[in-house]
């Protein structure tokens, strides 16, 4: 392979395709996207899908909020298939000791424009008839928020962009980034190398096996994640709205149909590699989840599995993602790092990416998310302490 690309995004999940279809809906050619597998077939495929905005940073919250309005408006923003967005509602209910918290962070987001609010403890049941309020201080609520399908979003965006001319190497995966006199001159693949003036890595948890190679590794810890989809039988009570419980630990969505998805925050599970990851769900966990569901939901601990599944979650230092020009490599650019929060920021990201990789003014201000902000010890908040709610 030598035909060249103006610019070679490796990886085609949501933040690699979402690149792409923002670059060749703005006329742009010359764009590759390399993946070894096919579209959505790694970390993306295996999203937990929610839609929400609550952050503990602006930036990141805007980069949720523009996400979020496109996945609701998907048929006019993108004009491709169909996201799957579903509006039912979000709630963060948590303990006491983090109301206060919570309450500044519905003002802060307030502030720039999301529709939310704080609920008390009698008001939850209007959102959320199924769940305990025991231990509960109070909750942030966004009717807007709900959940969606990141492989329609895939296969949206894929097959849009590539009606404008995307070129994709798909099956083919890319085993090192070439660098000459500091700066990336292309990838080497299975099918040999392919020179490119701009290279974006959207390469989830498996950044650091091409960074590492180069001496550009990034402060990125893998952990393991685990997702059960129960069923209920017919008549049987389901939630209502995507809850993430910050007195349990439990998160809850309802599903199509008789389903519901769960995860249960049940320690760490680290991993050394992205493809040491053990994508089945491990022996007991649906217990575990059944018995944490039972305490938040009373009347929902009673399901039938239907399956699970487990993926790589790429985790940094302050738990918000990686976005910007890598640091003594000319050329590549980084989105990565997503830290659970890929999947409803990822339209934004990759109109982000687009603009910044050719030049232009982003829609949102990332400089907050450069790689640089580790080493110079500018870590973003994280208002109910290191995790995923971020």
């Amino acid at each position: 392979m030598s035909d060249s690309a103006e610019i070679a995004i490796v990886g085609a999940g949501i933040t690699g395709l979402a690149t792409a279809h923002a670059l060749t809906r703005d006329g742009h050619r010359g764009v590759a996207v390399f993946d070894r597998s096919w579209p959505g077939s790694g970390d993306s495929g295996r999203s937990f899908s929610m839609v929400r905005r609550h952050y503990s940073n602006a930036v990141t919250a805007r980069l949720a909020m523009a996400g979020s309005q496109t996945i609701a408006d998907w048929e006019n923003e993108v004009g491709v298939a169909d996201a799957g967005y579903v509006r039912c509602g979000y709630l963060l209910t948590v303990p006491e000791r983090l109301e206060a918290a919570c309450r500044d962070n519905v003002a802060r987001l307030q502030r720039i424009g999301l529709d939310t609010h704080f609920l008390e403890p009698d008001e939850i049941g209007s959102v959320e008839p199924e769940l305990s309020i025991e231990g509960v201080a109070g909750a942030a609520y966004e009717p807007d928020g709900g959940f969606a399908d990141a492989q329609k979003m895939c296969l949206g965006w894929f097959a849009a962009a590539s009606s404008r001319g995307l070129r994709h190497e798909l099956g083919c995966a890319v085993r090192a980034l070439r660098v000459k006199d500091g700066r990336v001159t292309g990838v080497e693949t299975d099918r040999g190398f392919t020179p490119a003036g701009t290279v974006v890595l959207a390469t989830g948890a498996w950044t650091n096996d091409l960074l590492r190679p180069i001496g550009a590794e990034q402060p990125i810890e893998l952990r393991r994640l685990q997702v059960v989809i129960g069923r209920r039988e017919p008549g049987a009570p389901l939630p209502s709205a995507v809850c993430s419980d910050g007195v349990s630990n439990v998160v809850v969505r309802p599903d199509r149909g008789r389903r519901f998805c769960a995860v249960a925050y049940a320690g760490e599970d680290p991993l050394d590699r992205a493809d040491d990851c053990d994508h089945a769900a491990s022996a007991g966990y649906a217990e575990v989840v059944r018995k944490a569901v039972a305490g938040r939901y009373p009347r929902l601990g009673e399901f039938a599995v239907e399956r699970g599944w487990a993926g790589p979650y790429d985790i940094t230092p302050d738990w918000n993602p990686i976005m910007g020009p890598c640091p003594g490599v000319d050329g590549l650019y980084l989105a990565v790092g997503w830290s659970g929060h890929g999947f409803k920021l990822s339209p934004a990201v990759g109109e982000v990416v687009a603009a910044e990789v050719v030049g232009r003014m982003p829609p949102v201000d990332v400089s907050e998310l450069r790689p640089g902000r580790f080493a110079a010890g500018r870590l973003l908040r994280l208002a109910y302490g290191p995790g995923a709610r971020a």
